[in-house]
């Protein structure tokens, strides 16, 4: 599986690890930042030569997430080549709180339950 997000594998709980284990090694992309500013056209660049590393990497699964514009991009020309490509399903426990300045916080939680296929 070639992990192509912003979440490297040393990071992931062990059920996520776990489940990724039946893909076999992972390897990694780390997904680029994408410039709000971005034409269509350097979208497009962009998503190809990525799509070209992916496959070059000889791999049949992707776990892809990451800013939308691009990842939808990814995504299509992925599977237009026939690679399975997959996102992280996860609880997500949101705690929101004022603190004694009246400053808001708030912390998120993600909990992995599965891979799920785009």
């Amino acid at each position: 599986m070639i992990n192509f997000t912003n979440h490297p594998y040393d990071m992931w709980d062990e059920k996520q690890k776990k489940a990724a284990s039946i893909y076999g090694d992972i390897k990694e992309i780390p997904f680029p930042p994408v410039d709000p500013a971005y034409t269509e056209e350097q979208l497009d660049a962009m998503a190809n030569e990525y799509k070209e590393k992916i496959l070059s990497m000889n791999d049949k699964v992707v776990l892809l997430q990451g800013e939308f514009t691009l990842s939808f991009r990814v995504v299509t020309l992925l599977k237009n080549e026939g690679i399975d490509v997959v996102a992280a399903c996860s609880k997500r426990n949101v705690k929101e709180w004022k603190d004694d300045d009246g400053k808001y916080h708030k912390e998120m939680l993600f909990e992995f339950v599965q891979f799920r296929r785009y």
